[in-house]
């Protein structure tokens, strides 16, 4: 006759589930990881507008990526880099109404897609965004990093820059 060992069952089923939530909370944080900043729906009163238009600014050099798709600038990776941009916000916001509110944009520039709202705007309005960015610590120091600038209105604007070592 053979005898069951509920020590050695429970053992294994603690193990197992030990285990289950070990793997689950590693898929949580890998998920926050590329996603992080303000979602849109925790903007307020949001007007969900067009990037009109963008600028890249090195030293005394411009881009316009709006002007030219596909635009690639080469720069050390312990430089940075200034993008200005305009979003222009329809007549209504998302909540149909023409009070003050917010924009939401979001962008990859620092290795991962970052959200952002913009308090303060109004309708048909051109709000302009300054931002600077540098080479993501996530990224190997010699890389070729594809950037997007989103909103959530199509016509979303990317360029990419060559990450050298210095």
């Amino acid at each position: 006759m053979k005898t069951f060992n509920t020590k050695n069952c429970s053992k294994n089923v603690f193990a197992l589930v030990f285990a289950s939530i070990l793997i689950a909370s590693f898929g949580i944080t890998a998920h926050q990881a590329f996603a992080m900043g303000q979602a849109p729906s925790t903007c307020s009163n949001r007007y969900d507008g067009k990037i009109t238009a963008m600028k890249i600014t090195i030293g005394h050099r411009t881009f316009d990526p709006i002007a030219n798709p596909g635009t690639t600038f080469q720069l050390r990776n312990d430089r940075s880099y200034t993008v200005t941009f305009t979003i222009h916000t329809p007549h209504k916001s998302s909540q149909n109404n023409s009070h003050g509110g917010s924009i939401w944009y979001d962008t990859s520039a620092p290795g991962f897609q970052l959200g952002t709202c913009v308090n303060s705007v109004g309708p048909n309005q051109d709000v302009t965004v300054t931002a600077k960015e540098s080479h993501p610590s996530n990224l190997a120091p010699h890389a070729t990093q594809n950037v997007s600038w989103n909103t959530l209105v199509p016509g979303n604007v990317s360029y990419n820059v060559k990450w050298v070592k210095p």
